[in-house]
């Protein structure tokens, strides 16, 4: 029996379908080393804490995200382990966030209320901080969130550190208090 072979158009044909194919896939996007972070699509940028390291950047496809979705995350890993991540999540105007805040455990740790939430304005945009706590004794955490309502938006700002550690919680306000939303 012979073989059949297709002609070198088919094949030139085949090959683009193939490759094309490849590119397609959704890919994460690269984690940058400079200090700001912008977001074009969400609208707002800021300076990271001096010396923390991106550990993973998200480019959310536009529409409604009923769950909380992670833009970017910042890490330090030294004798005091800290993180600082950026999510997002669409909420009515009237949700109870500290409750949405201590809904479900994260990273590990159930979080209860530690004090009101806190009015603050940061460059001229209102918000609320919100102080967390995890864990007893020695391990005893704190996650302390900055939460911006844009819409029906909310941008949560959360610093997780040490209980104790100001000098790190002073270091994530001032992340936090370097953020600038266009318009």
């Amino acid at each position: 029996m012979g073989r059949t072979l297709l002609p070198p158009a088919c094949l030139t044909a085949l090959a683009a379908v193939l490759l094309a194919g490849c590119g397609s896939r959704p890919r994460a996007p690269a984690l940058q080393s400079g200090p700001l972070y912008q977001n074009e699509r969400e609208g707002f940028r800021f300076l990271a804490p001096e010396g923390w390291i991106q550990r993973a950047r998200a480019d959310l496809p536009a529409g409604p995200f009923e769950r909380e979705e992670l833009l970017v995350a910042y890490g330090r890993l030294t004798d005091r382990p800290a993180s600082f991540e950026v999510s997002l999540a669409d909420l009515p105007e009237g949700a109870d966030l500290p409750k949405f805040l201590t809904a479900a455990p994260s990273e590990g740790v159930r979080w209860r209320a530690k004090g009101a939430p806190e009015s603050v304005t940061v460059n001229g945009v209102a918000a609320t901080r919100f102080a967390l706590a995890g864990g007893a004794g020695r391990d005893e955490q704190v996650k302390e969130v900055v939460a911006f309502r844009r819409g029906g938006r909310v941008y949560f700002f959360a610093g997780l550190f040490a209980a104790g550690d100001t000098a790190t919680r002073d270091e994530v306000r001032r992340a936090v208090n370097s953020i600038v939303w266009k318009g």
